[in-house]
């Protein structure tokens, strides 16, 4: 069992279309990993619901220590936060394992993709801004 800790910073985003009867969202994301033991997501990460835009700031920091042998993919998921009902998927992605990380880390747009949504004839429905680095 190997753990290591990470630093995830959830910079921003970009939803391509409006979730909400105002045309806009209130979007957040969540992030986690797909176990090799139970092959189920885990979470471990969620920033704050951003309201009412397309253009989510989320500016989220957070050091997470993880079972690197455990991960099989990494998962970014961005919901529309509903007052009532389910929350709106909006879109994710997978990552490979990332045990590969320095301490310099990465910096990247993820897109990220909701295959039900025929509106968008299979490009993403919104990307997310995020940076990783080993502690």
């Amino acid at each position: 069992m190997v753990k290591e800790t990470f630093h995830f910073f959830v910079v921003s985003g970009k939803v391509t279309k409006g979730y909400d009867s105002n045309g806009l969202a209130d979007p957040y994301v969540k992030m986690g990993f797909i176990s090799k033991k139970t092959g189920k997501t885990e979470f471990f990460l969620k920033t704050k619901v951003c309201k009412k835009t397309l253009l989510p700031e989320f500016q989220h920091n957070q050091d997470q220590e993880l079972e690197t042998d455990d991960i099989e993919k990494m998962v970014i998921e961005m919901y529309d936060n509903d007052l009532i009902g389910k929350d709106d998927f909006i879109g994710k992605t997978t990552l490979g394992n990332i045990s590969y990380l320095t301490k310099e880390g990465t910096l990247q747009r993820y897109n990220l993709f909701n295959e039900n949504d025929k509106e968008l004839a299979g490009g993403p429905s919104a990307n997310v801004y995020l940076g990783m680095s080993k502690k």
